[in-house]
């Protein structure tokens, strides 16, 4: 059986490595159960999953005969990857509000289709809905502006 290089087997292979990684080094904190969780619960399950994840990808990999590996999209990657490096140098800094906006103008722009009005609604509403997500539904301390 050839085993050809696609864009399922390789974002499948990736996926199971970054499970497993997580799962391995999460194994230490406690998982407790589904009523009592413990620190490890969540991290688990979402390493689980995205380990499961990685797997039916792999399995497609082999079932499909078509979808090659084609090129990577530098700029895409460079402007999201940009754009979750600034977000979290800058949460603590200036608040959720800017950091937000900034993270998803990074992300659209991204995008070659780029719309300046879409993406300003898209910004505002994703950070707003994030923000009382984790203000008033969770409780947390989230600075939304900050001087």
């Amino acid at each position: 059986m050839k085993i050809r290089l696609s864009t399922d087997l390789v974002t499948g292979l990736l996926f199971v490595a970054l499970g497993v990684f997580a799962i391995a080094y999460g194994w230490r904190y406690p998982v407790g159960t589904a009523a009592r969780m413990g620190p490890g619960y969540f991290p688990l399950m979402i390493s689980a999953t995205l380990t499961l994840i990685g797997l039916a990808l792999v399995v497609r990999s082999f079932l499909s005969q078509e979808d090659r590996l084609g090129s990577i999209g530098w700029r895409p990657l460079a402007l999201i990857l940009c754009g979750t490096l600034i977000f979290g140098l800058l949460i603590d800094r200036i608040g959720l509000l800017v950091s937000g906006i900034l993270l998803v103008i990074a992300a659209r722009l991204a995008d070659r289709e780029f719309r300046s009005v879409e993406t300003g609604i898209l910004a505002i509403a994703v950070t707003l809905g994030t923000g009382a997500v984790f203000l008033y539904g969770l409780g947390l301390p989230i600075k939304l502006v900050r001087f």
